[in-house]
């Protein structure tokens, strides 16, 4: 491939095929999701859609919110506010802020913010770095998705300004839109909780990640989750 063929990919003035995006991926070491994520940004598609004003919760997910018990449960939108979640899942991650933070308002509790600019936030996750390059990458593949979004431009330049950090790892470019995987947690109150992480979408909603976190059968990390819900249950 010539240099100048190479520039006019860049510039979007070819459309490059399938073969050669995987070839210049090689040639560049990408991982799997950047490999993904250029073939997403070569097909050249028009911006989605968004309806106009701040997002809500859906219904459906609303109602699997109140569904699951056992189970850390929270969606969030595609600027990365917190849209809901379960009573575990604020109890695990963080009962230091009211239950009802994502719904006192459109843009209330965000969680990209709350990872970067709040400290027993963050010092509840135990690899602190790995958690904030997923939250990292999975805005940047939300930016991807909806350039012209207004929430997400407001997420990203009130980080920049405020979190050297989240400087750092946002002009690194990552990308992710698939589970992370384990997650550790040190609980001031329930000790070491060892999760993993599942992101599902429902195609009503694309632009909303429900996530699950679960842990192992028979862990102590279940029985620990499984003591918790019995007494928010019965609190």
């Amino acid at each position: 491939m010539s240099a100048s063929y190479y520039t006019r990919i860049e510039q979007g003035a070819v459309a490059a095929s399938p073969t050669v995006l995987d070839a210049i991926a090689g040639a560049l070491n990408l991982d799997q999701e950047d490999r993904a994520q250029m073939h997403r940004l070569s097909r050249a598609e028009s911006p989605r859609l968004l309806a106009d004003g701040p997002e809500a919760l859906a219904e459906n997910l609303q109602l699997v919110l109140r569904i699951i018990r056992e189970t850390p449960v929270g969606v969030l939108g595609r600027s990365m506010n917190l849209l809901g979640w379960n009573r575990l899942a604020h109890a695990v991650f963080a009962d230091h802020l009211p239950f009802e933070a994502p719904w006192a308002g459109p843009t209330a509790l965000n969680w990209a913010r709350q990872l970067f600019l709040d400290a027993a936030h963050r010092r509840r996750f135990a690899d602190w770095e790995m958690v904030a390059q997923d939250i990292v990458g999975r805005l940047r593949a939300s930016q991807a998705h909806y350039p012209n979004d207004q929430q997400i431009q407001a997420v990203v330049k009130d980080l920049l300004a405020a979190s050297p950090e989240f400087a750092r790892l946002w002009n690194a470019h990552p990308v992710r839109e698939r589970s992370m995987g384990a997650v550790q947690l040190n609980h001031p109150r329930f000790g070491t909780l060892h999760l993993r992480d599942t992101v599902l979408r429902t195609a009503e909603d694309d632009h909303q990640m429900l996530i699950v976190f679960h842990a192992e059968p028979g862990s102590e990390t279940e029985q620990k989750l499984h003591a918790i819900s019995q007494s928010l249950i019965q609190g």
